[in-house]
């Protein structure tokens, strides 16, 4: 990570903070906001003209910034700080539900996972929450809010078998009233490969049929618990969520 500061400046994680994607910094240090993001910096967070802030763009760069005018701000020239990309990569792939999916997003965004695969499995309620802007809409606020530098990607929902045809990396599906399964963490720390693309499937409160759990058997994935209780599928992707953020950032202190 590299930081650089000015004297005369706040200390850069003191400064409110904005995501701004990267397509729209064009070479220029001023850049200008969208009508929400006005919104935002002058009527919720009530910066003046002249306000420092700092910009995100989502990609691991971060920069000090000025409020130019009402639609504008005006960037330094090099970033204040830059972060690599965590690896490996962190994915939970679950099924949407009926209510609490977008408390799932902002929390696996909090907690650090790259990749949110909303998923549509056989026993997924026929009323559960497809709201992929709204969910866009709070990856943005939580990255904003939690102050990460890498903004997370939610994936167009899917089937299960669609995306296990599709995807790649190792995996493990959280399985209940199964005997002898080991914990996630213990999965994680003994079997799974540091260096790949690392999922949790998290599956609806109904359960996996036969026909998915065979899919997931042919698929190689490894079948996992996630404590002794039954979890609902929001509480099983936190909980897993936790897990996976937890044994990455062990395994980056061992390197």
């Amino acid at each position: 990570m590299k930081i650089i500061q000015t004297a005369s400046s706040l200390p850069v994680r003191e400064l409110r903070r904005l995501l701004i994607p990267p397509d729209r910094f064009v070479g220029s240090e001023l850049i200008k906001l969208q009508n929400d993001e006005s919104h935002y910096l002058r009527r919720v967070l009530r910066l003046r003209i002249g306000d420092p802030l700092a910009i995100s763009d989502g990609c691991g760069q971060l920069w000090q910034a000025e409020l130019v005018d009402e639609h504008t701000v005006k960037t330094d020239p090099t970033p204040c700080e830059q972060l690599v990309q965590p690896q490996p990569p962190l994915g939970l792939a679950v099924s949407i539900i009926r209510r609490g999916f977008d408390d799932v997003v902002r929390m696996a965004c909090e907690l650090g996972i790259d990749t949110i695969q909303p998923l549509r499995c056989e026993r997924t309620v026929l009323q559960a929450e497809h709201r992929p802007d709204r969910w866009n809409t709070i990856v943005r606020e939580a990255v904003e809010q939690c102050e990460r530098l890498w903004k997370p990607t939610v994936l167009e929902l899917n089937s299960l078998e669609s995306w296990l045809d599709s995807s790649s990396g190792q995996k493990a599906v959280g399985v209940t009233r199964t005997k002898k399964l080991e914990p996630l963490g213990d999965w994680l720390e003994q079997i799974a490969i540091p260096a790949q693309t690392t999922w949790l499937i998290v599956g609806p409160e109904g359960g996996w049929t036969s026909a998915e759990r065979d899919a997931l058997h042919n698929h190689s994935v490894a079948p996992i618990h996630l404590g002794p209780s039954i979890l609902r599928t929001s509480t099983a992707a936190v909980a897993g969520a936790v897990e996976l953020a937890r044994w990455r950032e062990q395994s980056s202190t061992l390197e």
